[in-house]
């Protein structure tokens, strides 16, 4: 950002209008307290612009844009599947973009896990849709549907991290034809066109179905949920060291850290 100039007030002293007594080379006690509320008056002008520029540049849909893109930047990204197809060890996730626990796993604790095994193909990661607390099965596929359609464009991850970052509050009608178009907007060299029609096609929306389905055969209950295996090999039920009970809830919640998936690797191997 460049820098403020900023240019030292005028005295404001007039010495010849002074008494005679005080026409001395000091400055009256008047005249520093004058000084001293311009330059202060000068110093609030300059932060307040800086803060209006910065605030111009910086819209927080840029930062997201910003933290996404880094976040994910040279990393394989085919269909639902983050990571390298050679990683030895594969994580499946069951997750919603409307859960409230997904979000906060997404924005909380995937991040390093991203950093520390999937940028050093170590791990990838499998994206399942899995439905527990969207209101209405319809909103729950259309909103799913939305990121599989990205994921035609291997942008699946872009579209579900931009979601996590604008997601609404839980148990309310916030997603739109609209707010999911918002989103996808988002997402950097996603086609538009190409990703509206995608959305609507019949077999997004039977993926969805069948995944969900899927999640229930296995004993998925709660997302975000876990399974993790040998790439290619049987998966196995994994759950995170920090557990999260709601009120009334009977299977627990976890979060799975970095330091959960190095043990679960460990003991692959």
């Amino acid at each position: 950002m460049a820098k403020h100039h900023r240019s030292m007030p005028r005295a404001l002293a007039n010495p010849r209008a002074a008494p005679a007594a005080r026409r001395s080379r000091r400055v009256s006690s008047d005249a520093l307290w004058a000084r001293a509320a311009l330059t202060g008056a000068l110093l609030t002008a300059v932060a307040l612009g800086a803060v209006l520029v910065a605030g111009a540049t910086s819209t927080p849909a840029a930062r997201t844009d910003r933290e996404v893109e880094a976040l994910l930047a040279g990393i394989p990204e085919e269909g639902q599947t983050l990571g390298a197809r050679t990683a030895p060890v594969t994580l499946q996730l069951f997750a919603e973009l409307e859960d409230y626990s997904s979000d906060g796993w997404f924005l909380t604790y995937l991040p390093a896990i991203i950093r520390e095994f999937v940028r050093t193909n170590v791990l990838k990661i499998e994206y399942r849709s899995f439905k527990t607390n969207t209101i209405g099965s319809e909103t729950f596929v259309k909103q799913q549907a939305a990121a599989l359609a990205a994921g035609q464009q291997d942008k699946f991850w872009n579209y579900v991290y931009t979601f996590y970052y604008e997601q609404g509050k839980e148990h309310t009608p916030y997603v739109t034809d609209r707010f999911l178009d918002d989103i996808a907007r988002q997402v950097p060299a996603l086609n538009i066109e190409q990703w509206g029609t995608d959305r609507q096609a019949d077999p997004r929306i039977e993926q969805v179905v069948e995944e969900d389905q899927q999640g229930r055969a296995v004993g998925i209950h709660v997302t975000p949920a876990y399974r993790i295996g040998r790439t290619g090999g049987a998966l196995k039920d994994f759950t995170g060291s920090k557990s999260i009970t709601f009120y009334g809830q009977i299977h627990p919640t976890t979060y799975t850290s970095a330091e959960d998936i190095a043990k679960a690797i460990a003991q692959i191997h």
